[in-house]
């Protein structure tokens, strides 16, 4: 019994939260998982995200406006993508 309550109090003191910020990609008309934005409280930086129309993890900057929306630029193509988060 005593495993079970440590388990439980362990989960509620240090809960883990393995989401990812959704958003969709209006060039490619597909959806984005964001897994990591280091954007130091300016709202751009680099990123690290999951493109669905390809299948693939990607790495880019990002740049967004207050609202949500912006651009990820993707340092393997050289393309503007247009974006909206959730």
């Amino acid at each position: 019994m005593k495993p079970i309550i440590l388990l439980f109090i362990t989960h509620i003191l240090f809960p883990f939260n393995a989401s990812a910020w959704d958003g969709y990609d209006w060039t490619n008309n597909s959806y984005i998982d964001v897994e990591s934005f280091d954007h130091g409280g300016t709202g751009e930086g680099d990123v690290e995200y999951y493109d669905y129309s390809s299948g693939e993890y990607k790495y880019g900057y990002m740049d967004l406006d207050s609202g949500g929306s912006g651009t990820i630029y993707d340092y393997d193509t050289g393309e503007f993508y247009f974006i909206e988060m959730d």
